[in-house]
């Protein structure tokens, strides 16, 4: 019987002291102004992270023969314009479709970072679902990038709720047509590479 009295008493008070009501909502207010920071940050990360991969698959589509340098440069801007701690990773595949076997054909796919593997027709094929339908003997560019990315501050509420942003990646999936029909990698010899291995 005293409890309830003594939680009427003081849920009735009105002689609040403005430190203590200042004490309870601060934490409240800082928490939600840095999950609001956090989470435009993330949405920031994830929006650059596409416009780069555009980017990149457009200056791709603008050229005609590329080499490991032109690639190297390519991984370079995506580091520079990224804005992530870690180094963003990056794969280019160049691919064709061949309408008798009805299958996409890997031509040439080089990788930046540790994240991807050069594409093999087997990996590629199992991509199809994704790639866009091409008409016979049509080349596509297939550029994609992975950005991990680390939250300024944590903002997890404890057992309540689960907010792990650390392990948070954006991975982009970009298919582009060249403007002049096919890429050329040319490979360190100065041989080019237009067809299948």
């Amino acid at each position: 019987m005293k409890i309830k009295s003594l939680l009427q008493d003081f849920r009735d008070d009105e002689s609040g002291v403005i430190a203590i009501e200042l004490l309870l909502v601060v934490p409240i207010l800082v928490w939600a102004l840095l999950s609001t920071l956090v989470y435009f940050d993330a949405f920031k990360t994830e929006s650059i992270s596409t416009r780069m991969s555009m980017t990149i698959a457009d200056m791709f589509s603008r050229e005609v023969e590329v080499d490991n340098t032109f690639i190297n440069g390519a991984h370079d801007l995506l580091e520079a314009l990224t804005p992530s701690a870690n180094a963003p990773d990056m794969r280019i595949t160049v691919y064709t479709f061949d309408e008798s076997d009805d299958e996409y054909d890997r031509v040439w796919s080089r990788q930046r970072g540790g994240y991807y593997s050069n594409h093999t027709n087997a990996t590629l094929r199992a991509e199809s679902d994704r790639l866009p339908v091409l008409s016979d003997g049509d080349n596509a560019i297939l550029v994609e990038t992975h950005t991990e990315y680390s939250a300024p501050f944590s903002i997890g509420i404890g057992p309540f709720l689960e907010t792990d942003l650390d392990d948070l990646s954006f991975n982009t999936f970009t298919v582009i047509r060249p403007r002049d029909g096919n890429v050329c990698f040319i490979k360190n010899n100065g041989d080019p590479l237009c067809s299948d291995d």
